[in-house]
């Protein structure tokens, strides 16, 4: 019965949250926020429910949310506006070419400063784990089209490939940390091409077959309600779990299955299709931060000292802000453009679920640091990011209409 009441109540919070939800798009209180509360204040309870739940469960909760969403986000990208402004495309390479790098080793070359116990390896795994960024954090963000659409569609873009970018990368210097990946470099690079390579392929192939099933299937039958179908979600976890086992990047095969899928269709057959995708990708997104409170972010709060908590704040400020600004530079979208790309970089989903990965990890012992820095940046980034969310466009745009240089209407 224990079990039963538990159960009750998170269904139960699951139904408020939904009656609210018009309300709390508006607030500072978002779903990830909300969901974490109430997986802390579980543990607190210690509910039987979630005092059954270990890793496993969180890495596959993580992961499924991951993949539906960077499908559904790919395949809403707006071609049109991308190719008829260069610029997005442009400043997203710079975000993922320049920013990663720079991210990457300014969150190393930090943490060994905080950190000197932790070794290079360590180091380095602790700024991967914390340089992807996770766009369920901000979804009204990216949904706010009164914001610049060039810094906006950029760092949307950004947030769906740099997740597959920075998994090889981890792997690799997990690799190199415990020696289970072979000590050759060619056989770590051939690992790393490999990801990079098939992953897309697969999604490719997925994203292009499912859009023309899918199209063939409306044409046929006028009945079709593309709105209640889970294509979406299925091509997710087929272009994922296919490159999987061809050793490709599932997440990079994700997303490049799902621009594949949405380029190939008409726009609004795709916001149908989405629709149950995107009620899917936020339940998942709920439910595995009301696990993240609940299992991994209690023992976080027991961190002694304040070398952690000053690190996650400069997670999320100059380690981030500084190499983006440098990546925008020559971009034309402005100081204020600049600094919404920097702050807007939360830390979730994929930081959870590589962190998995590193505890999961036999032989590398540094685990258990690298656990707490990563849990409170993510913590702090699910309270920072949902409470500036809906202030974003007075924070770095002020309260007047988006200037030429950051709308594709004006730019035009």
């Amino acid at each position: 019965m224990e079990h039963h009441a538990a159960l009750a109540l998170i269904f139960l919070a699951f139904t408020l949250y939904a009656l609210a939800g018009p309300r709390l798009e508006k607030s500072m209180l978002s779903g990830p926020i909300i969901f974490t509360v109430i997986g802390l204040a579980f543990y607190w309870f210690k509910l039987p429910v979630l005092s059954d739940a270990d890793n496993s469960i969180i890495e596959f909760l993580a992961t499924g949310t991951l993949v539906i969403i960077l499908f559904r986000d790919a395949a809403s990208i707006r071609f049109s506006n991308v190719l008829a402004e260069r610029r997005i495309a442009m400043l997203t390479l710079r975000l993922l070419l320049v920013g990663i790098p720079l991210t990457i080793m300014a969150g190393a070359g930090a943490a060994l400063i905080f950190f000197p116990g932790l070794g290079l390896a360590a180091a380095i795994v602790v700024a991967i784990l914390l340089t992807p960024t996770d766009a369920a954090l901000a979804q009204p963000v990216f949904d706010d089209e009164s914001l610049p659409e060039i810094p906006r569609e950029a760092l949307d873009a950004e947030s769906g490939l740099n997740d597959g970018l920075c998994l090889p990368l981890l792997l690799i210097v997990l690799g190199f940390a415990t020696q289970a990946g072979g000590t050759g470099l060619a056989q770590h690079l051939g690992f790393f091409a490999s990801q990079v390579l098939f992953g897309p392929l697969v999604g490719l192939v997925v994203g292009w077959l499912g859009a023309a099933a899918l199209s063939r299937m409306v044409h046929g039958n006028a009945a079709f309600s593309s709105g209640r179908t889970p294509i979406m979600v299925a091509l997710a976890g087929l272009a994922y779990f296919a490159a999987e086992l061809v050793h490709g990047n599932g997440f990079l095969a994700a997303f490049v299955a799902g621009i594949t899928f949405g380029f190939q269709l008409p726009r609004p057959l795709v916001e149908r299709a989405s629709s149950f995708a995107g009620t899917e990708g936020v339940l998942l997104t709920n439910v595995t931060f009301l696990l993240f409170g609940a299992v991994m972010l209690p023992r976080a709060l027991q961190v002694d000292g304040l070398d952690v908590f000053v690190y996650a704040i400069l997670s999320l400020t100059l380690i981030r802000m500084v190499p983006v600004a440098l990546a925008s530079i020559g971009s034309g979208i402005g100081m204020g453009g600049t600094a919404f790309m920097g702050w807007f970089g939360p830390r979730g989903l994929a930081s959870v679920l590589y962190l998995l990965l590193v505890v999961e990890q036999s032989g590398f012992a540094s685990a258990d640091m690298v656990a707490d820095i990563t849990v409170v940046t993510i913590a702090l980034s699910i309270l920072l990011h949902g409470i500036s969310s809906p202030f974003a466009h007075g924070m770095f745009f002020g309260r007047g209409k988006v200037s030429g240089g950051g709308s594709l209407g004006a730019a035009r």
